[in-house]
């Protein structure tokens, strides 16, 4: 029963990963968006400069902090990312052990 009990944890903890990098995909999704239209607003406004070089750094300027929000979403979306594989790797394990009890218990009632 302790196994059994283990395995429903590491299943909660699976379940958790899974709903924490949905989350984390979402955010990261929204920070592009947000990103993309910062740009677009920002074309749309007019970019100073009189080459393509000063008109680069002016865009990246007005976006600084979409890009600041793009790159911390995304490193939130590698974490949690990580954080599901780990946990889906620890939920086969307690599988398979539960599986191998189960193959050892049925062996000893047949005897």
């Amino acid at each position: 029963m302790e196994q059994l009990e283990r395995y429903r944890e590491q299943a909660r903890a699976l379940v958790a990963a899974v709903a924490a990098m949905t989350d984390a995909r979402l955010a990261y999704e929204a920070a592009l968006d947000a990103l993309e239209d910062a740009r677009a607003r920002a074309v749309l406004e007019g970019l100073e400069g009189r080459n393509e070089a000063q008109r680069k750094a002016e865009l990246l300027e007005r976006t600084r902090a979409e890009e600041e929000g793009l790159r911390s979403a995304r490193a939130v979306y590698r974490v949690a990312e990580a954080n599901f594989e780990m946990a889906r790797y620890a939920e086969r394990l307690e599988r398979e052990a539960l599986r191998a009890l189960e193959a050892v218990a049925g062996v000893e009632e047949r005897r």
